[in-house]
């Protein structure tokens, strides 16, 4: 009798750990993965959206601020838009002035460029800028100080 008790606990125990490995691969893919994936899948649909509404768009970049935004350019247009593809606002690319934003973050704001993207701050295109550990946005319109932290 000790016998087939010590074989049905083994058991039980296997039995117990399967159901515990089931439940956490249950719980993954409703709670980790599936909003991944529905989160990937809205993106590429914006995405597509974009590049629908202006085609030939290149370089085209998700950027997180105070909300979702994504930016990219033509031959002489730089394009913002939000998270559903519409679009915020454009500039003309020649406006575009790296050189004069890195000046300005390292002059005034003592930080040395590591990199330097374009983002969308509060309420304008801006340049992100990297250094120093602290990123900074500059507005790309008046190179003023839009945000600044650590990082």
């Amino acid at each position: 009798m000790k016998k087939n008790s010590r074989i049905s606990s083994k058991g039980l125990t296997i039995l117990l750990a399967v159901v515990l490995f089931l439940l956490i691969a249950l719980n993954w893919s409703l709670f980790i993965s599936g909003p991944s994936r529905i989160h990937e899948e809205k993106e590429a649909q914006t995405i597509a959206k974009i590049e629908k509404r202006v085609e030939g768009i290149q370089g085209l970049r998700c950027h997180v601020f105070d909300y979702v935004t994504y930016n990219g350019y033509l031959n002489d247009t730089l394009y913002w838009f939000d998270e559903n593809g519409d679009t915020i606002t454009k500039r003309e690319i020649i406006n575009l002035d790296y050189d004069k934003a890195k000046e300005i973050a390292k002059e005034e704001y003592g930080i040395n460029c590591d990199s330097i993207e374009l983002a969308y701050g509060y309420n304008n295109p801006c340049y992100e800028i990297r250094g120093d550990n602290r990123l900074i946005l500059i507005d790309f319109d008046t190179f003023v100080r839009v945000y600044e932290r650590e990082i």
